[in-house]
């Protein structure tokens, strides 16, 4: 929360007068909270995997952003994420444009991250609604019988499972889980031994980019002698940190109810 309250200080000394005007996603998952903002006449740019807003310049991969083509765009705001750090200054040095992080690990931060772009775009009365409404479907959560203890599989080869430092994590207590992943860190890499002794009372497991045609755990003969029930997500919801996040919260919880009727 301190290291987004800082970001957000800097950031707002340079945009007291005005709110920026031509804006740069870096980070993919930020796009959705410019498009519910009502903000996409300011993206100019986006990394070829964004879909939201499909009239501003492709500028590469959230990995390889081709800098001459952000140049060229003159923004006055580049948005990063978590992989971005390693050339967020060098951006900043081609473009003399502002750079704000978005890396929220929590769905609190994620409410934090969406106010912090209210202010910078100017959309700070869309920016309160939206936190409002968030915080409603939080509301709806029903509450378990008892709480679940969860293993969130992020892939299947390398065999990696979400700590506590991953937003999967967070959706997992909101919805009336727990993650039983003994880590902060957002990735953590274990044996299948491991796995199969901590005995989950749920097993999620997710498709997409992270981890591409897995084979349904139920089917693995090393997990022949879990008891868990499995659950499977769609990776674009549970492990990309925006606003869909709030509704994998509302999925689970739906989910996980169903398996103690």
């Amino acid at each position: 929360m301190l290291r987004l309250m800082l970001t957000l200080t800097i950031l707002l000394s340079v945009f007291s007068a005005n709110a920026a005007e031509r804006v740069v996603i870096l980070a993919p998952a930020a796009a959705d909270i410019f498009y519910k903002l009502g903000a996409g006449d300011k993206v100019a740019g986006v990394t070829k995997n964004v879909t939201e807003f499909p009239e501003a310049v492709k500028v590469g991969t959230h990995i390889r952003p081709n800098a001459e083509i952000i140049r060229s765009l003159k923004p006055d705001l580049i948005i990063t994420g978590s992989a971005d750090s390693y050339y967020a200054d060098a951006v900043e040095a081609i473009t003399g444009a502002s750079v704000y992080k978005y890396d929220p690990l929590t769905l609190e931060e994620i409410l934090v991250c969406v106010r912090d772009i209210g202010e910078l775009t100017g959309r700070t009365e869309q920016a309160a609604e939206l936190v409002g409404e968030l915080k409603g479907k939080l509301m709806s959560v029903q509450p378990l019988p008892s709480v679940a203890k969860v293993i969130f599989e992020v892939s299947q080869l390398p065999y990696t499972a979400a700590g506590r430092g991953n937003i999967a994590s967070s959706v997992i207590e909101a919805a009336g889980g727990k993650n039983i992943v003994d880590s902060d860190d957002k990735l953590v890499k274990l044996s299948l031994e491991r796995v199969v002794a901590s005995q989950p009372d749920v097993y999620i497991w997710q498709t997409g980019p992270m981890n591409r045609n897995p084979v349904p755990p139920a089917e693995r003969p090393e997990f022949s002698k879990m008891r868990s029930k499995w659950i499977h997500a769609d990776e674009k919801q549970f492990s990309r940190a925006n606003t869909g996040s709030f509704d994998a919260v509302i999925e689970l919880n739906s989910a996980l109810r169903k398996l103690y009727e």
